[in-house]
């Protein structure tokens, strides 16, 4: 599943573009930040990511299912993105994605009262997914804005499963040399979706005489920043984290695919420092606190969900490094 994907397509509302709306100049800076700022933009994007022990408490159709500790989780995340149409105003791009999750758990505890399906001490899944989306960058009321749409086909190693899209838009409220603005809005074509709907919203602002900057984006993060020597960034924060996958469940008395999806929110350090022109490496660091979780049958509303947990805080580590070529000059 990729909900974090679709995520940050649309959490391009924190760029800060100096380009007169009418220019093709304006879609190519605001490319370019996409890619500073997200590096799930850029063509080549790998991630490791691991958590520290955890204990956790289930429920299985409201009834207390099982107790015991997460050992850790791994995740490992491949993401491409390959344009296919450009023009001045309009980009169209291709993305291919494959996420691999791994759980450990010890000391687990089936305390349900009711018939089960059975959790094993390791278990690891396998998700794939293809997207086509669609950028156009205009004006209204002589501001810019920016317009996305776009579709998502993903599956494991059992097939295809689902087919989902999202649209949204943002624009510039203010535009200074200290101080961004943004407002706009996103929608998932997805019942699954934990928000399936929200507005957007962010604010980024330069201390005056000073190297840090304040970046705050609505729902997904809050950072305080400042530049390491020429080729590096470190930042202090928060940031909104989402997992999720296919489940597959042998087991007549459950649904035979069902799908798990995750919010947390990761505290700490961010590093990112390039490698050289076209590699940048990305370090991240601290707590990542537990919001919820939820598992339903496939392509059913989130909140008809018939197993859940809870996790308590745990520490976690990412390493990163992405591939972005840069543009040859006409």
């Amino acid at each position: 599943m990729t909900k974090f994907i679709t995520t940050i397509t649309l959490l391009f509302i924190s760029i800060a573009i100096n380009a007169q709306v009418n220019d093709s100049i304006f879609k190519e800076k605001a490319e370019k930040e996409l890619k500073a700022e997200f590096p799930s933009f850029r063509m080549v994007n790998l991630e490791y990511t691991q958590t520290g022990k955890s204990d956790f408490s289930s429920q299985l159709f409201d009834e207390d299912f099982q107790t015991g500790t997460l050992k850790n989780i791994k995740t490992v995340n491949l993401g491409i993105n390959l344009p296919v149409y450009k023009k001045k105003k309009l980009t169209v791009t291709t993305s291919l994605n494959y996420k691999f999750n791994e759980f450990e758990f010890s000391d687990l505890q089936n305390i349900a009262t009711i018939p089960s399906f059975q959790q094993n001490n390791l278990i690891t899944f396998h998700n794939f997914s293809t997207a086509l989306s669609a950028t156009y960058f205009s004006t209204l009321f002589k501001k810019p804005i920016i317009y996305n749409t776009s579709i998502i086909a993903d599956g494991n190693q059992e097939g295809f499963e689902r087919i989902k899209g999202l649209v949204g838009f943002s624009f510039i409220l203010k535009r200074t040399d200290r101080v961004t603005m943004t407002l706009g809005a996103i929608a998932f074509v997805d019942p699954t979706a934990q928000i399936p709907f929200f507005p957007t919203f962010t604010y980024n602002y330069k201390f005056k005489n000073s190297v840090w900057d304040f970046d705050f984006i609505m729902p997904q993060r809050i950072l305080f920043r400042r530049p390491i020597g020429n080729k590096g960034r470190i930042s202090i924060g928060s940031m909104l984290n989402s997992n999720g996958f296919y489940v597959n469940i042998d087991n007549p008395n459950f649904p035979a695919v069902a799908e798990y999806s995750q919010l947390e929110i990761n505290s700490g350090l961010i590093y990112e420092h390039q490698l050289s022109k076209n590699f940048i490496a990305t370090f991240k660091g601290g707590i990542s606190s537990f919001v919820s979780s939820r598992l339903t049958e496939k392509a059913q509303p989130n909140s008809d969900y018939f197993y859940k947990n809870e996790q308590t805080a745990k520490g976690y580590f990412n390493v990163g490094i992405s591939f972005n070529p840069t543009p040859k000059k006409k």
